[in-house]
């Protein structure tokens, strides 16, 4: 009997060896596994909260100020902030003009350890809030190369997310010269529950702020550039209704999240980021990039807004090769394009502080939401067709063009603009469009005498209306401008949908694995080895 049960143990044991179950119970990683490369594993799930809730939209530097003083000036509990810098100092007397006004609200601030730009205003911050009573840590710098991260919560219900930092060109007084970036507000239990355990888990990592230690950084400067921007959007969007909101996370969800919008887009495809770069490497960037390019492969609309920076030589040869436009963003009445937005077929959106780098996506803490929502994609079209208008069109020959409305259905009729305002003081001789119904012939008009004041009031603007056309039918259209020799745009195709088909997402309230859930979801194999080994211990003591 000792013979037979000698047998089935070394059976077992062996099992186990093989299995790798010894080496993972003995080993340091089986009780606290390492990140890779220092980095925090990923912990938080894609989910998708299909809710009825309030929206606000805003953006900068129209209305992000006021929109974001009002919500802060809301708090009755509690103000969570997790953020890469601040360095606005009427941000900084704002808090200390609620801390003094209603004292027990929490406040708690996680900023960024590692800030390209802010390290002095950061300390000083840190130095100020905390001299206040206020408590601030410093995001953990093993778990992340940069904390790049924007984003509150306020009383538990109301998460904001922003493309930009608390900085006098994110939320700039009226009249000053600020970078084009836009937020978003998001009134619900559930999703607010969502990112405040990212806070949560982040605040526990994170290391306290100490004056002898970390230094307390230099005072905060007022703001001094200013702008004739006429700031269209200063009146923030305010939206009620049934909502799919999925928040993104680097290093967790962000290229899932981006790669699902660019792979969903039927009809059009817009984007707008500052950079893009790691080009060539077979990387995450890389990954978006054939995204974008399979997206125009299979008859969506792509359009791009960037700015001269970084791999912008690459991804504009890459994009022009395959006949995408791609535009500079408008350095006249902003400092510089600081957004990080998708918007799919007129009713889904992006809003993050996710930038397209591979270190941006994989190695950073980066936060973001994508919203399904018609009425509040509709309300950023708007501004994103605004940008578009004014940008630079050096790539497509310094000519831009677009129409209103983006996918019009068989009713509409498509007022088309050629933008020529890089070619304004030319000065331009004629404009004309060219169109091709369907697959019929090309047609050109000359619209030289259709011209209309730009946003800046200058005479730059040409249109030309294309009558309303049948449900299926792609207009491709293509601009010609003289103006000290002859400017051929990038040729655009108007897709008539009557209908677009709404995608499918799965609906989840699903929180991260506990520890123990976790441990026994890793050693379920092993534990189906288990059994298996004693089962064939059991036959070997039969067949003895």
């Amino acid at each position: 009997m000792i013979k037979h049960h000698h047998n089935l143990l070394s059976v077992f044991v062996i099992s186990l060896m093989l299995s790798g179950f010894i080496p993972f119970m003995f080993s340091t990683a089986a009780a606290s596994p390492e990140p890779m490369e220092n980095f925090a594993l990923s912990e938080f799930t894609w989910q998708t909260f299909n809710k009825d809730m309030n929206v606000t939209t805003f953006v900068s530097p129209d209305g992000s100020r006021d929109a974001l003083w009002k919500f802060l000036n809301s708090a009755q509990e509690s103000i969570y902030v997790e953020i890469y810098g601040i360095n606005h100092p009427h941000i900084l007397n704002l808090i200390h003009e609620i801390h003094a006004a209603k004292p027990s609200i929490d406040m708690k601030f996680l900023i960024g350890w590692n800030s390209l730009g802010y390290p002095n205003p950061n300390k000083y911050v840190a130095n100020n809030l905390t001299l206040l009573g206020l408590p601030v840590k410093w995001t953990n710098s093993s778990d992340f190369t940069f904390a790049h991260q924007k984003f509150l919560v306020i009383d538990n219900k109301t998460s904001i997310v922003h493309a930009g930092n608390w900085a006098k060109t994110s939320f700039p007084e009226y009249g000053y010269l600020a970078n084009r970036e836009w937020s978003i507000a998001m009134t619900d239990t559930d999703v607010a529950e969502y990112y405040l355990s990212v806070f949560d888990n982040d605040w526990s990592r994170g290391t306290d702020y100490d004056a002898g230690t970390h230094g307390t950084g230099v005072a905060l400067t007022e703001p001094t550039t200013t702008s004739t921007y006429a700031s269209p959007f200063v009146t923030a969007g305010e939206f009620s209704g049934s909502m799919n909101v999925t928040p993104i996370l680097s290093p967790d969800t962000s290229l899932e999240g981006i790669l699902y919008c660019i792979n969903i887009a039927q009809a059009t495809l817009d984007i707008q980021i500052p950079y893009f770069t790691s080009i060539g490497d077979g990387g995450e960037v890389d990954q978006i990039v054939d995204a974008i390019l399979a997206a125009k492969a299979r008859g969506v609309t792509v359009r791009i807004i960037t700015d001269e920076e970084k791999d912008f030589i690459e991804i504009s040869e890459i994009m022009a090769e395959h006949d995408i436009p791609i535009v500079w963003h408008d350095t006249r009445w902003f400092t510089a394009n600081h957004n990080k937005a998708i918007i799919v077929d007129g009713r889904i959106v992006l809003i993050s502080s996710i930038n397209y780098s591979d270190g941006s996506i994989s190695e950073n803490r980066e936060a973001g939401v994508i919203i399904e929502n018609e009425a509040v994609a509709s309300w950023y079209q708007d501004v994103y067709d605004f940008d578009w208008g004014m940008a630079d069109a050096d790539v497509m020959n310094d000519v831009n063009v677009y129409w209103s409305p983006n996918i019009p259905d068989s009713s509409a009729v498509i007022n088309v603009t050629v933008y020529t305002h890089r070619l304004y003081s030319t000065p331009v001789e004629s404009v004309s469009l060219g169109v091709k119904i369907g697959s019929g012939a090309w047609n050109n008009y000359t619209i030289t005498a259709n011209v209309f004041a730009s946003s800046e009031g200058q005479l730059e603007n040409y249109f030309y209306v294309i009558p309303s056309q049948a449900d299926g039918t792609n207009i491709t259209i293509q601009a010609t401008v003289e103006a000290a020799g002859t400017h051929v745009g990038e040729e655009m195709v108007i897709r008539i949908r009557n209908e677009i088909a709404t995608p499918t997402t799965t609906t989840t309230t699903t929180t991260p694995p506990d520890g123990l859930a976790q441990l026994i979801a890793d050693l379920l194999p092993y534990i189906a080895m288990t059994i298996v080994a004693v089962i064939a211990g059991i036959c070997y003591k039969k067949r003895s």
